[in-house]
């Protein structure tokens, strides 16, 4: 069952130069308990797409149209005072870099304090207190009654990130967004904070959004997984059809760009071309200038995601159920 439904949903930014259009009518689902990973360049609306969930995007932004539906209610709707409610209670994000996200003239045991003060009032000092030596105990920052006192840069990388996926999890939230939860961190935190946050899932049944341009730390903790290019989606699969039966050019594209262990020295194939401006209005394919297989019709009629499986969705015009559908437009 669905705990999150976007349907067709448009963002976009007012700027000095225009209106940059960083989401273009992006549609899925989030199922109750699930892992879902999102992959994609920088600029390909990952972080937007989230933050539209939010209500974050800013003076700049607005969703322009679509549905944000999270518990049978439409999230766009909302007023500014009930968004407030849901964000940190029921949805819970993590940001990208967890030394500008963290206060540091403020003890981290403080900063832990403050959702609990504002999402569960009825809770005396005791009380919260208690609940903050628990989380952190359980992400792994001990001993918990020390290190409450302590300031953030007291803290490596590595910490300062599971003190951020406390402070996510302090309300205990239905949907945990990760924004690029693991940049920055070497190779061995990384597999720390992706086993903490698989294990924390387990322990509460929340739901988590994966964001990432890494296809290794999708691999590492999603189950399914959206390929997202110029605010489109691409492809929407379980983890291991987008590895091993990826269909959409980019994804393609993507795969061929990870480096090959068993292989140090064949040489890695990069995506031909630039990302397209988002200024601009598409009437196509967003990836036809980039595409090696692209006509001249993909250049002028957008592809819909097609199910070429029951779990497969693929936005691209090769996959068109029937040959003669393009044939008809061409």
């Amino acid at each position: 069952m669905s705990i999150l439904s976007i349907r067709n949903l448009y963002t976009s930014f007012e700027t000095f130069s225009g209106e940059v259009r960083a989401v273009n009518g992006v549609s899925f689902d989030l199922e109750r308990g699930e892992v879902l990973g999102i992959a994609g360049e920088s600029g390909s609306g990952k972080s937007v797409t989230m933050l539209s969930i939010l209500g974050l995007l800013g003076s700049s932004g607005r969703v322009k149209s679509g549905e944000i539906i999270f518990d049978g209610r439409d999230l766009t709707k909302l007023r500014i005072s009930e968004l407030e409610e849901i964000r940190g209670k029921r949805i819970s994000m993590i940001f990208q870099d967890p030394m500008t996200s963290l206060n540091p003239v403020l003890r981290v045991g403080y900063q832990l304090e403050e959702s609990l003060s504002r999402h569960e009032p009825e809770l005396d000092k005791k009380s919260r207190r208690l609940r903050v030596l628990e989380i952190l105990e359980r992400v792994g920052i001990v001993p918990a009654d020390k290190r409450v006192k302590q300031y953030p840069h007291e803290f490596s990388g590595g910490q300062r990130q599971r003190i951020m996926i406390a402070m996510a999890m302090i309300c205990k939230p239905d949907i945990l967004i990760a924004d690029e939860p693991t940049t920055a961190l070497d190779v061995t935190v990384q597999a720390q904070i992706l086993e903490l946050m698989r294990n924390l899932r387990d322990q509460y049944g929340m739901s988590i959004i994966l964001i990432t341009h890494d296809l290794g730390v999708l691999a590492g903790i999603a189950e399914r997984a959206i390929i997202m290019y110029a605010g489109n989606i691409c492809e929407i699969a379980t983890r291991r059809e987008i590895f091993y039966q990826a269909r959409h050019p980019y994804t393609l594209g993507l795969l061929r760009s990870i480096p090959n262990p068993e292989k140090p020295r064949e040489k890695l194939l990069p995506i031909e071309g630039q990302p397209p401006n988002l200024l601009r209005e598409f009437t196509g394919c967003a990836f036809a200038e980039r595409c090696e297989n692209a006509s001249e019709f993909c250049m002028y009629n957008k592809p819909e995601l097609r199910n070429i499986s029951e779990s497969h969705f693929v936005s691209c015009w090769n996959f068109a159920k029937d040959a003669k559908e393009r044939k008809s437009l061409d």
